[in-house]
């Protein structure tokens, strides 16, 4: 744990995760407390898109006082809810942190290969991983968290038995998906997010990979 940090609201209407961790008294850093004071996803631009960026929006100032305020030398567990129907799981961007993403005890890992942050999410810039614990506003986002510290406080990195999903595209056109059921050639994650359609598409597709912790 000492070589863990957490932070929670890179978006700030993703306030389970937020709760959780001031319910035990955990450390976390708040990454955008000006979308959660307005519980909303943003103010200006996506946090989450906005790391190594120049631009002079809050969320991109804000990711730039977030790379000084953040530890390089501990590694990141970045708590994220959603708004479509899924069961938890990780992200990862590199590789090396599949054994992390595996110690969280959640089942399903997804490997964000084809980028849809363009390499400007938090964990394209410090090293870590991204946990979609749940629903927004749903208590077992808040009970998922709490497992998931409580497993990191138990164990630390030690990790346990996972599928791994690669994303090579994204859901351009709406269906009766299922997340993490396969459909029409792919497996779908995070399909029917609220955040999406405005962006173009509807949700991720992902093929099950094998990989090595």
């Amino acid at each position: 744990m000492r070589n863990i940090q957490f932070v929670t609201a890179v978006h700030g209407n993703e306030i389970m995760p937020t709760l959780a961790l001031v319910s035990i008294g955990i450390d976390q850093i708040v990454a955008n407390p000006r979308a959660l004071s307005r519980g909303v996803r943003l103010t200006e631009a996506d946090l989450n898109a906005s790391f190594g960026t120049g631009g002079d929006s809050y969320e991109e100032k804000r990711a730039r006082e977030l790379m000084k305020i953040l530890n390089k030398k501990k590694l990141i567990v970045d708590f994220h809810t959603f708004s479509c129907a899924s069961e938890p799981f990780a992200i990862i961007v590199d590789m090396a942190m599949l054994p992390l993403a595996a110690s969280l005890g959640v089942k399903r890992v997804v490997y964000m290969k084809h980028n849809i942050k363009g390499g400007h999410a938090l964990i394209n810039h410090r090293l870590g991983v991204s946990v979609e614990v749940g629903e927004h506003s749903n208590i077992t986002s808040f009970d998922t968290t709490l497992k998931i510290v409580g497993r990191l406080q138990k164990s630390g990195i030690k990790p346990g038995k996972v599928k791994i999903y690669e994303v090579y595209g994204r859901i351009e056109e709406q269906g009766e998906y299922k997340n993490f059921v396969e459909r029409d050639g792919f497996i779908p994650v995070l399909y029917g997010e609220r955040a999406y359609p405005d962006q173009g598409f509807y949700g991720l597709k992902v093929r099950e990979i094998t990989g090595t912790i």
